[in-house]
């Protein structure tokens, strides 16, 4: 950058720097000794012409309100001082607060800054790139997640799906075969009952008639005695079983 430009530092009387810088009513800027000779030698009307000049210039630049203006002096804002990084005018350039500053043009001090901060901001790019990145990865796993967590969904209800369905199987194979063994037992039971019943009905009248015999006289007794013994003894006594236990038990098992 460069320092104090001699094109804003120079009178507009003796075209030198400036010596001990005065600001008129005008806003306009003379070295103190430049301003005391020209007054002195009257030459009021040079300074008249200038003040008039510059005032009209003032007019036409923007009101001291503006941003290229100078808050204090109202003078255009012409050069940047590098010590305090703001805008300043000529008055402002010799002025205590700025005393052994550096200044550069207001074009150069834009585009050296522009650049520092440019500079100054890449890292915060750099970072918001890594943090868009970032996020991306977080916001893909999460669409990952969902994909999977559905995928695992499926495939719980298919397995449940399946089990129920051998479930089901197995419950029809078994009341099935549940159903047959009851028939076949129910069967079984129903036939051995019908025999005994018969049989039942046979004893009860052998017993019947036999007791009839023995309430009889003695005479007609010994006379069927004969006959009613041979009944009794040939009647079948050891065709007669204990019901078994697999009759009434069902072999059908739930197994574990």
């Amino acid at each position: 950058m460069a320092s104090r430009p001699e094109e804003y530092l120079h009178c507009p009387v003796c075209h030198e720097i400036f010596q001990e810088p005065v600001l008129l009513s005008c806003s306009h800027s003379f070295c103190r000794a430049c301003l005391s000779t020209w007054w002195t030698q009257n030459r009021i009307k040079y300074l008249l012409n200038l003040c008039e000049h510059f005032l009209r210039e003032k007019t036409e630049r923007p009101s001291a309100g503006s941003a290229s203006v100078c808050s204090l002096h109202s003078e255009e804002l012409r050069l940047f001082c590098l010590d305090h990084l703001q805008l300043v005018c000529v008055v402002c350039l010799h002025s205590e607060t700025h005393r052994n500053h550096s200044f550069s043009p207001i074009d150069e001090a834009a585009r050296d800054y522009k650049q520092i901060l440019r500079e100054l901001l890449k890292p915060l790019q750099e970072k918001m790139e890594l943090f868009t990145d970032i996020k991306g990865n977080f916001d893909q796993a999460a669409k990952d997640v969902e994909v999977q967590a559905q995928d695992r969904e499926r495939q719980i209800k298919d397995a449940i799906l399946m089990l129920q369905n051998l479930l089901q199987k197995e419950e029809r194979e078994r009341m099935e075969a549940l159903s047959k063994e009851k028939l076949l037992k129910t069967k079984m039971l129903k036939t051995e009952s019908e025999t005994l019943s018969k049989d039942t009905a046979d004893l009860s009248d052998t017993i019947r008639a036999t007791e009839e015999t023995l309430r009889a006289e003695d005479v007609s007794f010994l006379q069927t005695y004969k006959t009613a013994a041979q009944t009794v003894q040939s009647f079948p006594l050891n065709n007669l079983q204990p019901m078994s236990e697999a009759l009434i038990d069902l072999q059908f098992r739930h197994h574990h």
